[in-house]
C-alpha cells in the first residue's frame, strides 16, 4: 500500500532548472569573470546554492556579495522564468485527495526552496521538506529520504521516490524505495540514467494511474514483482549453464519461488506461469513485442482484441525465424486484413517504464511505422473489429498491449516525421 510519495524538487516538481542555471551563469560571470556552461554547473550540483558558490568561486573576497545577489536574482527572475505546471498541481491534489503524504528531498537550500515553493503554490501540499541545509550528506546519499520517512512514520516499502537525476535514482535505490525517474520537463539534470530506476514516467498523470491501480489492488507489491522477475532470470541462466545436479535443484527452487512471488503480485495462475517459464530456456533475455503503426488520413489503425474486448495496435510476440519487419507485416495482415510494408522503426520501449498491468516477463516493445499496400479491413482469429481512430477519439484500449500515452506518442511522431527513434 502506498502511503507516501517523495519528490526531488528541481526538474521533478518544479521546472526551476533553467532559472537556476541562468542565475549561476550570471553570478560566475559577474563575480568570477568567467563563463560557465550549463553542463559544468549541473556537475557542481549536490550542495546547496551557497555550497556550490563557496566550493567553486575563485575570488573568495566577493563570496558574501555573490551569495546575496544569487538569491536576489533568483527571486526577481522567478516570475518570468518559472511557471506552475497544472499537471503537477493535479497530481499533488490527487495524492492529497487519497490521504497520501507528500515529501520533498532537495539539494536546494531552504531559502531558494521556499522562494520557489511559495511562488508556485506548492507549499500547502507538502507534509515534509528536507532541503540541503538539513542534511550532512547530499544525494546520492539517502540521508534525506531516510529523514523524510522517519518524520512521516512510514516504511520504505510504503513509499515511492521520484527524481530526475542519477543522484536521485541512486539515493532511492540505496534507501530501498520504489524509485521512478521523472522525464516530464524539457530540462532535467540527467538525460539518461546510469542506474535503471524501477519505472520512468513521461508525465505526472502516470503517477495518478499508479495510485489508482494500488487502490484497486492494495496487495500489489511492485518491488516484489521486480525482484521476482530478476530471480526468475537468474534461475533460468543457472539452469542453462550448470552441470551440477545439486545446483540444478537449487535453481529449480529459485524458479519456484519466483513463480509464487509473481502469482501473488500479478494475481495469475501459478501453473500457467510455471509452464511459461519452463518453456523459456537459454540465457534469460527480454521478450520482444512488435506493433504496427499505420495512419490513414491522420487516423491510427487499431484492432479490437477478442481476449479483453479492448483495442490495440496490431502486433504480437516476435516469432523465431522472422525479422522485425516480417513479423509486423504478418501480424497486421492476420489481425486487420490489410497487406502492409514496414517503413521505419519509431520507438523501442521498455514495458516496465509504462503503465501496463503487471506480468511475469520483462518485455521490449518495438513500434514500426508501416503503410497499406493492399487488402481490406477484416477481423482475424484474435480480433473482432478493425478501425481507424483520431487522437481525440481513442476507444477503450487494451492496457496489456498498449497505453494511451504510447498511442499519443505515435501521433506525435506522425506529426514530426523527422524526429529520431524514441528509446527507453
Amino acid at each position: 500500500m502506498i502511503r507516501a510519495v517523495l519528490f526531488d524538487f528541481d526538474g521533478t516538481l518544479a521546472d526551476t532548472l533553467p532559472l537556476t542555471l541562468h542565475v549561476f551563469q550570471d553570478i560566475f560571470k559577474r563575480y568570477d569573470n568567467r563563463m560557465v556552461s550549463k553542463e559544468q554547473i549541473i556537475a557542481m550540483f549536490g550542495p546547496t546554492e551557497e555550497g556550490i558558490l563557496t566550493a567553486n568561486m575563485k575570488y573568495r573576497g566577493l563570496l558574501p556579495s555573490a551569495i546575496e545577489e544569487y538569491f536576489e536574482l533568483y527571486r526577481n527572475w522567478h516570475p518570468s522564468l518559472v511557471h506552475a505546471s497544472p499537471a503537477i498541481i493535479q497530481m499533488l491534489q490527487h495524492l492529497k485527495g487519497h490521504g497520501i503524504s507528500i515529501g520533498i528531498i532537495t539539494g536546494k537550500g531552504r531559502r531558494a526552496y521556499e522562494i520557489s515553493s511559495e511562488a508556485l503554490g506548492l507549499t500547502k501540499y507538502v507534509d515534509i521538506a528536507i532541503t540541503g541545509d538539513e542534511v550532512t550528506q547530499p544525494k546520492p546519499d539517502p540521508e534525506g529520504i531516510h529523514a523524510a520517512l522517519d518524520a512521516l512514520h512510514i516504511r520504505a516499502d510504503e513509499a515511492i521516490w521520484i527524481g530526475d537525476s542519477n543522484a536521485d535514482i541512486q539515493a532511492g535505490q540505496t534507501a530501498n524505495v520504489h524509485t521512478i525517474g521523472a522525464k516530464w520537463f524539457d530540462t532535467v539534470q540527467s538525460a539518461t540514467f546510469e542506474t535503471a530506476p524501477h519505472d520512468i514516467y513521461s508525465k505526472p498523470a502516470e503517477l495518478i494511474e499508479l495510485i489508482e491501480q494500488s487502490i484497486e489492488n492494495p496487495a500489489l507489491d511492485w518491488r516484489q514483482l521486480h525482484w521476482a522477475k530478476r530471480i526468475q532470470a537468474l534461475a533460468q541462466i543457472g539452469l542453462t549453464y550448470t552441470e551440477n545436479a545439486y545446483d540444478r535443484e537449487r535453481y529449480e527452487e529459485l524458479r519456484n519461488i519466483s513463480v509464487d512471488m509473481i502469482a501473488n503480485c500479478a494475481e495469475a495462475d501459478k501453473e500457467q506461469i510455471r509452464l511459461s517459464f519452463a518453456s523459456d530456456t537459454g540465457y534469460a533475455t527480454p521478450k520482444v513485442d512488435v506493433r504496427g503503426v499505420i495512419f490513414r488520413d491522420g487516423e491510427l489503425l487499431l484492432v479490437k482484441e477478442k481476449a479483453d474486448g479492448a483495442w490495440s495496435l496490431p502486433g504480437g510476440w516476435a516469432d523465431i525465424g522472422f525479422s522485425p519487419s516480417e513479423v509486423v507485416v504478418k501480424e497486421i495482415q492476420e489481425e486487420s486484413g490489410f497487406q502492409a510494408r514496414a517503413i521505419r522503426l519509431l520507438a523501442v520501449l521498455d514495458k516496465r517504464f509504462h503503465q501496463h498491468p503487471p506480468e511475469p516477463f520483462h518485455v521490449y516493445k518495438l513500434f514500426i511505422l508501416c503503410d497499406i499496400i493492399g487488402g481490406e479491413a477484416a477481423s482475424g482469429t484474435e480480433t473482432s473489429e478493425v478501425g481507424f481512430f483520431s487522437e481525440h477519439a481513442l476507444p477503450t484500449l487494451s492496457a496489456e498491449r498498449n497505453t494511451e500515452a504510447q498511442l499519443r506518442l505515435m501521433f506525435q511522431l506522425y506529426r514530426h516525421p523527422d524526429q529520431s527513434v524514441i528509446l527507453d
